[in-house]
């Protein structure tokens, strides 16, 4: 994942999960609601705008595209925050994290993508409960409880995730093409409009469209 992406994905994850002046993200089909505003917000921060610049930003776009007023400048402001770290955070390069204590602790201070992790151990749970929409786990290899975390549009591309647990789990437009899921589960996980075309279920390929037993 390279810079421009990684930034777009941080980007995208604060304007539908976090901000969402519409009000719209807790359908997954909006997901793309906010895309056009991407660009704008990405430029930016590539000129090193400030939090002033941004917040004044933000304003107007829900005032001149969006037709709300009036806006909230004190959610605005800390978006405008949150944007700005997203962008030190991409600076800083994808890190693997080590352990789900570590994980969690970065993904609290902004941090979204931890492709290639490898955590094997679990013993406290610690991630379960948590919320943790937007997290990014590529080509990681992880045994975790996500029992009853919130997960919507997370993303296991080619994971490994044998023995995990996302039973209760809200697992909402989360992407698992490609990952291997033998011995996991998913009772009661809600799982409207995730994929799993291609992941390897009980030693068995699923296809577009396809849900893991639950």
């Amino acid at each position: 994942m390279n810079v421009d992406s990684h930034l777009l994905r941080l980007v995208h994850h604060i304007l539908f999960r976090e901000w969402d002046p519409l009000g719209v993200n807790a359908d997954e089909a909006a997901a793309r609601e906010y895309s056009s505003y991407i660009v704008g917000i990405l430029g930016l921060l590539k000129r090193g705008a400030d939090e002033r610049k941004l917040l004044l930003h933000l304003i107007q776009l829900q005032e001149t595209a969006m037709g709300i007023s009036p806006p909230d400048p004190e959610r605005d402001r800390m978006i405008a925050v949150r944007l700005l770290a997203a962008y030190k955070i991409v600076q800083r390069g994808i890190r693997p994290a080590r352990s789900a204590e570590e994980l969690l602790q970065r993904y609290q201070k902004g941090e979204r993508v931890f492709n290639g992790s490898r955590i094997e151990t679990d013993d406290r749970k610690i991630l379960s409960g948590c919320m943790l929409d937007g997290l990014v786990l590529r080509n990681a290899y992880v045994k975790l409880s996500f029992q009853g975390a919130s997960l919507r549009g997370a993303d296991f591309w080619d994971a490994e995730l044998k023995e995990s647990d996302f039973s209760n789990a809200d697992l909402r437009g989360a992407q698992f093409h490609g990952s291997v899921l033998g011995f996991t589960s998913f009772q009661d996980a809600r799982l409207e409009g995730a994929q799993f075309n291609e992941a390897c279920y009980h030693l068995r390929m699923l296809k577009t469209d396809e849900f893991p037993d639950s």
